[in-house]
């Protein structure tokens, strides 16, 4: 048992590391790169349960710690990898989620990877095929929305945030809602749009009741609580109490 317990330490501590290196970072030097592909290796390891899937007790007791949230630090790395021209290590890390996140979710990041690669045409042709294969899942949406920004095609890429999160409202899964609304709020930031983004923000917190609760609670007792490790709605990629609920 202590030495189970060294090694998620040790682990939680290169996973820290590794995302304070790449968050928010332009331009990371190589072996900050090469330690965040090492530690999400590791973490694909410690995160598989028996049957090879996402063991959630396992996730929890690393993702409690960590500045950003893992799963999805851990779904946009590979597109990230790419984009510092390791499209191999992208694709590499694709393949070891398979068993972990699922087909929707790789099938949009695969594309991504070949897109941030220089391959943009086939990165649009595959984020397509993934919508179709995928229409009632959100990330396809999410990272094609992504894509479209980055293009330039602003109509488009709005119209694929607010697809997403039409679409993770029917799902199951209230983070994907979350992360939607997310990418739909830093869409209007990035557009320099102020008032759009507050006013979504407020939207997303009437939606998730439960997040404006867990924030409400958190102002008032000013203690680490239930809602502090959510994904900040400012869309920095970190997790609420690392960022704006530091201010």
């Amino acid at each position: 048992m202590a030495s189970e317990t060294a090694s998620l330490e040790r682990l939680t501590f290169a996973l820290q590391r590794a995302m304070e290196g790449t968050v928010g970072k332009r331009n990371p030097p190589p072996f900050v790169l090469d330690d965040a592909r090492q530690s999400a290796l590791d973490a694909v390891v410690a995160l598989a349960g028996a049957d090879g899937k996402l063991s959630q007790k396992a996730y929890d007791a690393l993702n409690d710690e960590l500045p950003a949230d893992l799963r999805a630090w851990l779904l946009e790395l590979p597109s990230f990898l790419a984009k510092k021209g390791r499209r191999e290590h992208g694709e590499e890390l694709c393949s070891r989620y398979a068993g972990l996140f699922g087909e929707p979710y790789l099938a949009a990041e695969r594309a991504v990877v070949a897109w941030e690669s220089g391959a943009k045409e086939d990165g649009r042709k595959a984020l397509e095929a993934a919508r179709a294969a995928h229409p009632d899942h959100c990330w396809p949406e999410l990272r094609s929305g992504y894509v479209q920004e980055q293009d330039g095609y602003l109509d488009s890429a709005q119209h694929h945030f607010e697809v997403a999160v039409e679409k993770a409202r029917k799902g199951a899964d209230k983070k994907n809602l979350r992360f939607s609304w997310d990418g739909l709020v830093q869409f209007w930031h990035n557009k320099g749009d102020r008032n759009k983004a507050v006013s979504l923000s407020r939207e997303m917190l009437k939606e998730c009741p439960e997040l404006e609760e867990e924030l409400r609670v958190e102002t008032l007792r000013a203690a680490p609580k239930a809602g502090r490790n959510d994904p900040c709605s400012c869309g920095s990629g970190k997790k609420w109490k690392k960022c704006c609920g530091a201010k």
